[in-house]
Parts: structure tokens; C-alpha cells; sequence
């Protein structure tokens, strides 16, 4: 089977010495800046790396600022231009597809897979967050997560295994959410918990402010009632749960980790991606 890696970080760059590995032809585009192996072609032109491939891999996400998430790369690819490129019958599969681009591409007779839907990439996704974000805390604050309090907004996937990640550090927890259900849940496995009404008269307590939910849920109100110096780490996507030029002129230490798994663990990372589409062919064969 011949794979086409077109964009990415080094994620991309890791799952193409993956399939190469696993016997398949690979041929990368849009990643001229990564290390590949000397037998996996850096296509000069799209159509060059994509002519004869059975399944085009965007990263994951695969779209930033309506181009290609390329970040190895000087080109400037819009995602209809891509997809030009294609022919009817060839699978597409990346990450957080955007709705024009899925359109333009079921128009054009493509098979398209975005990983984010699915369960197994979307938890081991998840995984790898979490444990990246703990990372991050970790390299830019003199405390330890031991002894320290951490309040964690939202209880998707990468909350959920977050807390019970720090929890097991020793941090003392909080999770703020909305649902009830959210909540109790929380309260089950050894946290606190409050909903986002409450946090202007808790937020003061905490080292550590982590945000999951990609919805403004920390205002500029309760981002002045923060604690001097506290580390506030954004990791949903856009808007994200809060303004960042605000938190910073209160006081705020602000971090934005985009693509984690990608940046602290992109061998994994890759792994788990190249799993999931070898899942994703399987059961386009049934």
C-alpha cells in the first residue's frame, strides 16, 4: 500500500518511518524540515506525493489558520487546494477535519476518516495530553505537583485521566463543571469538585490552573481573583476557557500547549495514529 504524509510535525515525520517499517511506500509532502529516513522520499510538488497513493495522512490538527498544519514546512496550502489535488476513491484520514475541507472532499469522491472520532486514537490522544501537561507544570513552576493544589476545568477525556493522574502525584484537585453528573464523578475518584459559578471564591487557593474546555468558563473576574503567580495552562483549542492578555496583565503565568502529544511524546504519538489507521482500513474491507 502506498501511504501520502502530507504536513505535520514531527508526529508526521515519526508515523512515515512507522508504515515504511511495516513494508508499505511512503512519500512525504509539505515536511522538508524533518528527519526521515533516506528511503522515504520529500515529494518536490503535492501532486508528485500524492499520484498512486491509496491513503493521504493529514496531521492532526489538520487545518491552522485555514492552511495546512504544516509547521516543518514553508508552503502555504489551503486545504481546497489539496483536495484538487485528489481523485475519487482515495481515502483521506487526519485529525479535527475541518467542515469545508470534509465537504470539498466527499464532493470529490474521497473516502474521509477524521481520527478524532474515533474512541481509540481519540483516548490515546488523550493519554499522551495529559501526560505532556503534567510535563509542562512541571519544567515551569519551582513547585512540585506533590503537596500542591490544582484546579482543573472541564471533564472530557484529557480532564478525566488528568485528575487521576495528579491525584496520584498527590495534588489536592478540584474540577469545576458544568453537569452534575460531571461532578459527582469527580468526587468519586478522590477530587473536589464545584461548578463554574463557584470559582471566583476558590480560585484564589490554587498553584495550578489547568483549562480543558474550549468555551470562555474563566472570565476576567475570576481570572483577577487568581492567585499571584499562578501557573494557568491552556489546553483546549480555540477560544480556549480564557483571554490570555488578560490573565497575563493580572498576573497570570499563562502557558498554551497546542499539540502536546506531539511535541513531548510524538514517537507514541505516532504509534497510536498509525494503530488507528490500520483500524480505520480494516474496517473500510468489511
Amino acid at each position: 500500500m502506498k501511504f501520502a504524509i502530507v504536513g505535520g510535525d514531527r508526529r508526521s515525520a515519526c508515523l512515515a518511518a512507522l508504515l515504511r517499517r511495516d513494508g508499505h511506500r511512503v512519500c512525504t509532502y509539505a515536511l522538508e524540515r524533518a528527519e526521515l529516513p533516506k528511503e522515504i522520499p520529500k515529494a518536490g510538488c503535492l501532486q508528485g506525493c500524492v499520484y498512486g497513493a491509496d491513503c493521504v495522512v493529514l496531521p492532526t490538527p489538520a487545518e491552522a489558520g485555514g492552511f495546512l498544519n504544516a509547521p516543518l514546512s514553508a508552503e502555504k496550502l489551503r486545504a481546497e487546494e489539496l483536495v484538487a489535488s485528489l481523485w475519487q476513491g482515495q481515502r483521506l484520514i487526519g485529525g479535527r477535519l475541518g467542515d469545508g475541507l470534509c465537504l470539498a472532499a466527499l464532493r470529490q469522491g474521497l473516502l474521509v476518516e477524521d481520527l478524532l472520532r474515533r474512541q481509540d486514537f481519540a483516548v490515546g490522544n488523550a493519554a499522551l495530553t495529559a501526560e505532556g501537561a503534567i510535563g509542562e507544570l512541571m519544567a515551569h513552576s519551582e513547585r512540585s505537583i506533590w503537596r500542591s493544589r490544582v484546579l482543573i476545568c472541564g471533564w472530557g477525556r484529557i480532564a478525566k485521566l488528568l485528575t487521576l493522574r495528579v491525584l496520584a502525584l498527590g495534588a489536592s484537585v478540584c474540577v469545576a463543571a458544568r453537569r452534575v453528573d460531571a461532578r459527582a464523578m469527580a468526587e468519586a475518584v478522590g477530587a473536589e469538585s464545584c461548578d463554574f459559578a463557584a470559582l471566583e471564591g476558590k480560585i484564589g487557593g490554587f498553584d495550578f490552573l489547568i483549562n480543558t474546555v474550549p468555551a470562555r468558563v474563566l472570565g476576567d473576574g475570576v481570572l483577577c481573583a487568581a492567585a499571584d503567580g499562578a501557573l494557568l495552562l491552556e489546553l483546549a483549542s480555540a477560544p480556549g476557557g480564557f483571554e490570555k492578555s488578560f490573565a497575563e496583565n493580572v498576573g497570570l503565568r499563562v502557558l498554551a500547549a497546542p499539540g502536546l502529544p506531539g511535541r513531548c511524546a510524538p514517537e507514541s504519538a505516532a504509534e497510536v495514529m498509525c494503530e488507528a489507521i490500520y483500524a480505520s482500513l480494516r474496517e473500510g474491507e468489511v
